[in-house]
């Protein structure tokens, strides 16, 4: 039983160390997309900027792509694409209209 023991351990500290390191990258991402602004009273506004879509429902990919048809809409191209692209992926996306859900 010892033996067992230990090696669960073993198995428990190995997972640990992959779970820290996954945060550890994630929390990069995020300090690579974070940014304080001063207002010109000295007040600081924190602001977070993820243009990562792989995280966003398809609906809300959709959404975005409706909002990105109204004129004076300033979405990058690349930003667009990038969704596109994400809901080809999951295929998700047929002549620019969403995939209706199957029942």
């Amino acid at each position: 039983m010892k033996r067992n023991e230990k090696e669960n351990a073993m198995n428990k500290a190995q997972q640990t160390k992959q779970n820290e390191l996954s945060i550890n990258r994630l929390m990069h991402e995020q300090a690579t997309n974070f940014f304080i602004e001063v207002t010109g009273s000295g007040e600081r506004i924190y602001h977070w900027i993820d243009t990562r879509v792989d995280m966003l429902s398809s609906t809300k990919l959709w959404d975005i792509l409706r909002l990105a048809e109204i004129p004076g809409c300033d979405l990058e191209g690349a930003f667009i694409d990038a969704i596109t692209d994400e809901l080809i992926r999951r295929s998700d996306y047929f002549d620019g209209r969403p995939v209706l859900p199957r029942h």
